[in-house]
Formats: C-alpha cells, structure tokens, sequence
C-alpha cells in the first residue's frame, strides 16, 4: 500500500507523469489491511474500550460486563457479515476504472472481516473465565 502511494506520488511530482494504477492499489491494499487487522483485535481482546470503571467492579460483574461486550462484538460482527454480503453482491457487476478489476473483490473484505471478527468473539465468549480475565488484563 504504501509502496503503490509512493509510487504514485514519485511518479506525479518528480516525473511529472501521473499513474492511474497507484491509487486503486492503494485503496484495495488498506480497505483489506483495515479490515483484518479489526478481527486481529477482536482475537487478542484488544479493541478499544474503557476500562476505569471497569477496573473498580467486582470480579463476577466485570466478567458479566466483558461476556455483555463480548456478545455487542459478536452481533457487530454478524452485521457486517450480512451487510458485508449484500454489498458485494451489489458491487459484482462493477469494475474499477482503472485497473478493471472486479469491485467485489474490495467489497469483500467486510464481509471476511465480519465473519472473522464473529468467530473470535464466540471463541473468547466459550473461553473459560481464567483467560478472558487475563486477556483483560493484558
């Protein structure tokens, strides 16, 4: 990705002859980098969340409060997935102006992340308590 934006930026400002190809690739590259890097976080109990509060809870409700997170995570994961889906369903007929490639193929990083991010919610959700408590800690 930042490889293709170099490029592209060389090629603009020091060659004085723009790439059409640069930014498409560029895009591709991060939209997919964005979305699986989201379910990477999901899978190492790392998104973001704020933990003052629930740092001063008893141990049950701060586990309750962590599953409560854990199962938002899990329904956010399954909308993308359907919401995901649908839109690359409605992107298959489309190319890029460029390169040609099929739209899809950017559209479906959601529903990939999605499924993903699914999956590792319900993982760390059937964990037994010890892990998640230690994953929260980390």
């Amino acid at each position: 990705m930042s490889l293709s934006l170099l490029l592209g930026v060389f090629y603009r400002y020091v060659l004085n002859a723009s790439l059409t190809w640069t930014d498409e690739v560029a895009l591709l590259a991060f939209s997919w980098t964005i979305f699986l890097f989201a379910s990477v976080l999901v899978r190492g109990f790392a998104h973001v969340r704020v933990t003052l509060v629930l740092g001063m809870l008893p141990a049950t409700l701060r586990f309750m409060l962590e599953r409560l997170n854990l199962l938002l995570v899990a329904a956010f994961g399954a909308l993308m997935l359907w919401a995901g889906w649908n839109f690359a369903g409605f992107t298959a007929q489309q190319v890029s102006p460029a390169l040609r490639y099929p739209l899809w193929l950017q559209g479906s990083a959601i529903p990939v992340s999605g499924a993903l991010i699914l999956f590792h919610a319900i993982v760390l959700l059937l964990s037994p308590r010890e892990h998640l408590a230690k994953e929260a800690q980390a």
